[in-house]
């Protein structure tokens, strides 16, 4: 909790108090007017709507996608699928973008959806395939006997068994999705389609012609941040849930 301490911190102090030595990390002087001030630094409402834009589509499908092969995969036999999870990232960028290139998809939210869905795949997949396995074959079996077949079984039995499980991945796609910045940074370069970890980039670092206060620029940061914290707020049962069960 101290990096996130130490952000609140210096976005509430000001400019003065931001030089002070020894450090304070709680301060007597506190400076709202900084989240005002950092408010104007990008147009963060579009910002927000480009990163839900790529976050929740990618959250969703990549969810959708990982239960069904899980489920695949614990009740049906394949191999080397999971194998993709040791190709790094850093790996997939160049052929990635050619191919998000030549489709003409720079610029919109599907170039940016569809490969982080996809690199999402193998991880989301072998978290999922935790889950599904702690579903009895049993019930599968029952449903069987009352004539259900594999679609059915999966909506009607597997998928509320493991709903823990899916939220759990939807947290971690989320959030992985919302702070990406390396691809994002790859297929954007239009204001427009700035998200937020773009927008926050944009004002900070060694070719930024104006860098703005810290304390302006970490209330920015705590702007960006609170979506996330929202969702763990209202998901964290879901979330407690995964961990007890998964062990």
């Amino acid at each position: 909790l101290l990096p996130f301490a130490y952000v609140l911190s210096i976005s509430l102090k000001t400019k003065n108090d931001l030089y002070v030595f020894p450090p304070e990390l709680f301060t007597k002087n506190i400076q709202l007017q900084n989240f005002v001030d950092a408010w104007g630094l990008f147009d963060f409402p579009r910002a927000f709507l480009n990163s839900f834009a790529v976050a929740v589509p990618t959250t969703l499908l990549t969810v959708l996608f990982c239960s069904l092969a899980a489920y695949a995969f614990t009740r049906l036999r394949f191999a080397l699928y999971l194998s993709t999870m040791m190709i790094p990232i850093v790996v997939r960028l160049i052929p990635s973008y050619m191919l998000i290139n030549k489709l003409k998809l720079l610029n919109t939210y599907v170039g940016q959806i569809l490969p982080l869905t996809a690199w999402s795949i193998p991880f989301g997949t072998f978290l999922m395939r935790q889950f599904i396995a702690s579903v009895p074959v049993q019930l599968d079996e029952a449903a069987k006997i009352d004539g259900a077949g594999f679609s059915r079984i999966f909506w009607q039995i597997v998928a509320p068994n493991a709903k823990s499980g899916m939220v759990t991945l939807g947290i971690y796609v989320f959030i992985s999705s919302w702070n990406n910045l390396l691809w994002t940074l790859l297929v954007v370069n239009k204001e427009k389609m700035w998200t937020t970890t773009l927008a926050l980039a944009s004002i900070t670092g060694p070719s930024v012609e104006y860098v703005p206060p810290w304390n302006q620029t970490m209330a920015a940061m705590l702007i960006a941040i609170v979506p996330v914290l929202l969702l763990y707020i209202f998901f964290q049962k879901y979330f407690v849930q995964s961990v007890a069960m998964s062990g």
